[in-house]
This record gives C-alpha cells, sequence and structure tokens, in this order.
C-alpha cells in the first residue's frame, strides 16, 4: 500500500511538473507575441518621428530662405540630394552635398520613387555651394548658370522617397 501511495505522489509531482511547465510555455508564447507586436510599433514610430522633419516640405510652398537652409542643413546627409530648379535655370541645379550622390526627380507620377543615378566630382557644374547661391557677382542674371537662390521667392517643395519609404530627394520649384 505504501508503494502505491508513494507512486502516485510521483506520478502526481511528474503531471503537475508538466502543467507548470505548459503553463509557461503558453504564457511565453501569448507574451512573445505582444513583445514582436509591440517592437514593430515602436520601430514604425521610430520611423515616423525619423521623417517627420520632412513634414515641413512635403507638398509645400516655402521661401527662398528655407531652401537654402534645408541647403545647408542637409549637406551632410548621406544618400540624400536638394535640387533646385529657378526661373531662370529651369534645369535645375543641385545644393552641395558631402556625399557627392546625387538623384533625379522621377518622372513617373503614379510611383514616384527615386534611384541614386549619379554621383558627381567635385567642381562640377550642378554641385553648388550655398554661398554660390547667395553670391552672384561672376555669373550674368539671364542664364542657364545662374544659380541664385532669391530668398525671398516662393517656393514648392516635393519630397521623394525610395522603394523603403526613406526620404532622399527634396526638389524645390521656384513659382
Amino acid at each position: 500500500m505504501e508503494n502505491i501511495s508513494t507512486g502516485l505522489k510521483w506520478v502526481i509531482g511528474i503531471i503537475v511538473t508538466i502543467l507548470i511547465i505548459a503553463a509557461g510555455v503558453s504564457i511565453y508564447l501569448v507574451i512573445n507575441n505582444y513583445f514582436i507586436r509591440a517592437q514593430e510599433q515602436t520601430l514604425a514610430q521610430t520611423q515616423m518621428i525619423n521623417q517627420a522633419e520632412f513634414n515641413s516640405y512635403d507638398n509645400k510652398d516655402v521661401s527662398g530662405q528655407d531652401v537654402i537652409n534645408a541647403a545647408m542643413r542637409y549637406k551632410g546627409r548621406p544618400q540624400f540630394a536638394i535640387k533646385i530648379i529657378t526661373g531662370e535655370n529651369t534645369g535645375g541645379f543641385y545644393a552641395e552635398n558631402t556625399y557627392k550622390k546625387f538623384y533625379n526627380q522621377p518622372t513617373d507620377t503614379y510611383n514616384p520613387v527615386v534611384d541614386l543615378t549619379s554621383t558627381l566630382s567635385t567642381g562640377t557644374e550642378t554641385n553648388i555651394k550655398v554661398a554660390e547661391m547667395l553670391d552672384q557677382t561672376k555669373t550674368p542674371s539671364y542664364s542657364s548658370t545662374n544659380h541664385l537662390v532669391n530668398t525671398l521667392a516662393t517656393f514648392k517643395a516635393q519630397v521623394y522617397r525610395d522603394s523603403n519609404q526613406e526620404v532622399r530627394l527634396i526638389v524645390f520649384t521656384q513659382q
């Protein structure tokens, strides 16, 4: 009789141990899904915050001073370009970028995704420093090489993203 009661205690102990382990595993699986969802939401919010700095440019009218400020602010940003189209330089030019990488404005209006299209060398005509945008003493006023950005002019800003939804190009077009 004593062996039966000892055996039952062992069996009940093993069953209780298995139930506790099963409960722990099921709780882990449920909580793990919540952690994964929380991590995805945190990542999405972080990306929104990182991209929020460009909301002031996205399809908005800005002044020429805002264009100059953007050119100075983002010149050291990798894989990013600013293109400026003025009334006299309708082909546009790129603001100086430390990394010398530039993106062309997409022509597809239904799917405006930019791709890295060119790398400009130092001294190219389209790699213009901010000082040259403000001081045009050596450039004729009505010329396609005129890179003057009138700080009082109004520009329409358009933000373009790549296939990963990262902002890669801002195009400012003078109105």
